[in-house]
């Protein structure tokens, strides 16, 4: 009979699927998956959404997009701070200088279904081709499938942003609606 184990190592390098366990400083536990690697670190994103749910404004705009958001400024405040320095140490920023991120639509999905445009060297990450990992929980003990927000403002609307649904598919929501966040962030390179 064949048997899949999974097993513990210490690693100075991740590779794509990966997945390691964080405590935030709340005491919530949370899991990262190894995603895609870059030239300075390997990307990683949370296996489930924080705990909760946010807007992407308070107010019902997209204006400004998401690097003028509520939620990119609460990302690198409130919940930036709930990583453990030590993590906080290792991760790299990203091009805009953010330590936190949420994905974007072609990152999921491997295209814009709702989103703007993203450059064509964006990929879908590897993980994300198998619909169950784009697909993730709210953090709770009820593990219900949460909806969670993309940082794509939708094409011709003054309101939208993209978003997976529960059940993985590409959908879209109005930005001060609440939804769950499943941030992104980067380790550097050893």
């Amino acid at each position: 009979m064949k048997v899949k184990r999974m097993i513990k190592s210490d690693v100075d390098t991740f590779k794509v699927g990966d997945i390691i366990k964080v405590k935030l400083t709340d005491g919530v536990k949370v899991q990262a998956m190894a995603m895609q690697q870059e030239e300075d670190g390997m990307i990683l994103c949370l296996v489930d959404c924080l705990p909760g749910e946010y807007p992407m404004n308070s107010t019902r705009t997209n204006e400004g997009g998401y690097e003028e958001s509520d939620l990119r400024k609460k990302l690198n405040g409130e919940i930036l701070n709930l990583f453990p320095a030590e993590l906080k140490a290792m991760m790299a920023p990203f091009d805009n200088g953010d330590l936190l991120r949420l994905p974007t639509e072609k990152e999921i999905f491997g295209e814009n279904y709702y989103g703007e445009y993203e450059s064509p060297y964006v990929k879908q990450w590897k993980p994300m081709k198998k619909r169950r990992n784009r697909m993730a929980f709210d953090g709770s003990k009820d593990e219900n499938l949460q909806w969670y927000w993309l940082m794509n403002k939708v094409r011709e609307s003054a309101t939208g942003f993209s978003i997976v649904s529960g059940a993985g598919n590409a959908d879209s929501y109005g930005a001060s609606d609440s939804l769950g966040v499943r941030p992104a962030f980067k380790i550097k390179n050893r």
